[in-house]
């Protein structure tokens, strides 16, 4: 392998590391770009904004649900952070977008972590063009007690 391949490669999981995304995400944008393109000052990271929660689901005191949008080289990704709990027993829109920030134009899905139960640990997080924020996956049977959006990070239409 080449010099620069290395150097790109290194910008790449550095990039990956400091954003929490991982390097799938950020490999096409960056393999693609113009060295010039990739320098400092292509990544642009929104300010996080919480969720308005549905009633019937408790924020974790100290890691509420929140989004916010980061540009990198000219792709805008959603990228989601927090942790919910309550006794969801079907699909269920658990809030929506804040005020203010723009919903997608299409539905943006991704998957988010979940409490364990019959081997099943993922739910789908969604948000369509109304701003609503759904889940995913749970039944009466296989509730979702909790669900963690560390994970969420997916292409913001």
């Amino acid at each position: 392998m080449s010099t620069t391949h290395h150097g790109h490669h290194r910008r790449r999981s550095v990039l990956g590391a400091a954003l929490g995304l991982p390097a799938a995400l950020t490999v096409g944008g960056l393999a693609a770009a113009s060295p010039a393109a990739a320098a400092p000052g292509t990544v642009d990271a929104g300010a996080w904004t919480p969720l308005v929660l549905e009633p019937a689901v408790t924020p974790n005191p100290g890691a509420a649900p929140e989004v916010r949008l980061v540009t990198i080289a000219g792709t805008t990704f959603l990228q989601a952070r927090g942790l919910i709990s309550g006794n969801l027993t079907g699909d269920l829109r658990i809030g929506r977008l804040a005020d203010g920030f723009t919903p997608p134009t299409s539905h943006v899905r991704a998957t988010a972590t979940r409490n364990n139960s019959q081997g099943v640990n993922a739910c789908r997080f969604e948000i369509n063009p109304a701003g609503s924020v759904t889940l995913f996956g749970a039944t009466t049977g296989n509730p979702i007690t909790w669900a963690q959006f560390d994970s969420v990070q997916t292409v913001w239409h």
